[in-house]
């Protein structure tokens, strides 16, 4: 256990920056690409191209079990933690709930009952990408015992959560839909289904599997987009059910350690970019929360016009992410900058003013969800 527990960072790896990065590019462009899950077939290049960029809250995940799992939780640390981490998450959690509720009542689809409303904010449903809060908190929440155990063998720790979802998962989505409908169904499935990734991240940290090499990367990768490609076309659901509950979770482990792998692979040039690449790190956060309002309303704006088929024009989907992504960044950099709103883009201290160091990088965001390394 000692032997594992020293295995810790001793220095800021630019590389995860980056993949944080990468990581809430690749949401904007999945729900940029949302609609062609009504418009497109399953199997259509745009539909494939979907499905590929879903590594990105595994890859989230994984870094936040990186960082967290996988450190030892001294007796009495556990509630100044989970103070600390739910302080900046959670207040803009309640913040961006209620204007994403807003936004539902301004379209005349509220909730239908104030329990209703009550279930939304608590499994994180009052929009479509808000769960990962509640679904974060309880990774926090089960810190102390996965902390434990990954410390004693990450291996237990990784077979147990992977075990979990492959057996037990259904019974439990299917209990959580008995106690609390499909609200508490959908939670119980993200955290389940994502539970393994905390669990894979914490091991990487502890144990630096050495796979910063091209060949390993690519064959990863190689791998994970097979089985997505498998998943789509419907060959997947020829296996026996068991079989298929174990492929899923393995080509989404190969694609995370591929990118991984990659990221680790360029560390080197990555660095020379470090300022722009910690500043972007320290603003995903506030991507995430933003840029539904952006999507939100060009579709309204489509809607209201009889304008949908454009995003049957290739320019088109291309023109409103690279709108939404630049558009989120530019409104968290604005948040991020005072005392007052900084907490709203999941940042503890206002981010200084580009180029971020290290250094200042580390001070405005080490009580946030990331954490310094």
């Amino acid at each position: 256990m000692n032997a594992v527990a020293e295995k810790q960072p001793v220095r800021r790896i630019v590389a995860y920056d980056a993949l944080r990065v990468f990581a809430i590019v690749a949401v904007v462009g999945i729900h940029t690409l949302m609609p062609y899950r009504h418009l497109a077939s399953a199997t259509s290049p745009v539909r494939l191209f979907d499905e590929l960029l879903h590594f990105a809250v595994p890859l989230f995940v994984f870094i936040s079990g990186l960082f967290i799992w996988s450190r030892p939780m001294r007796a009495g640390e556990f509630g100044s933690f989970l103070f600390r981490r739910a302080s900046v998450i959670a207040v803009p959690f309640v913040a961006w709930s209620a204007i994403y509720m807003a936004v539902l009542y301004g379209r005349g689809t509220p909730p239908d009952s104030l329990g209703r409303a009550f279930g939304l904010l608590l499994t994180g449903h009052t929009w479509y990408h808000l769960y990962f809060i509640p679904m974060l908190l309880t990774f926090y929440l089960l810190t102390p015992v996965a902390s434990r155990i990954a410390l004693f063998s990450p291996e237990l720790l990784v077979v147990a959560c992977y075990a979990l979802r492959i057996a037990a998962g259904p019974a439990i989505m299917s209990a959580a839909r008995a106690l609390g409908g499909d609200l508490s169904w959908a939670f119980a499935a993200h955290v389940i289904g994502h539970l393994p990734h905390m669990a894979l991240g914490a091991w990487f940290a502890l144990r630096r599997p050495r796979i910063a090499s091209w060949w390993i990367a690519l064959l990863l990768l190689a791998f994970g987009t097979a089985g997505v490609l498998a998943a789509s076309y419907g060959l997947t659901a020829q296996l026996p059910e068991l079989l298929r509950r174990l492929v899923e979770p393995a080509y989404m482990a190969a694609t995370v350690l591929g990118l991984v792998a990659a990221a680790l692979c360029i560390e080197p040039t990555l660095e020379r970019f470090e300022p722009v690449i910690l500043r972007g790190a320290g603003l995903s956060f506030g991507v995430y929360f933003v840029h539904p309002l952006f999507l939100t309303a060009v579709k309204q704006a489509l809607k209201a016009n009889a304008a949908e088929s454009l995003w049957l024009q290739t320019w088109f989907p291309l023109a409103v992410f690279v709108g939404a992504t630049v558009g989120s960044f530019a409104v968290s950099a604005l948040l991020a900058k005072w005392p007052v709103s900084c907490r709203l883009v999941g940042l503890a201290k206002p981010l200084p003013p580009a180029p971020v160091t290290e250094a200042t990088y580390a001070s405005a965001a080490r009580e946030s969800e990331s954490g310094a390394q």
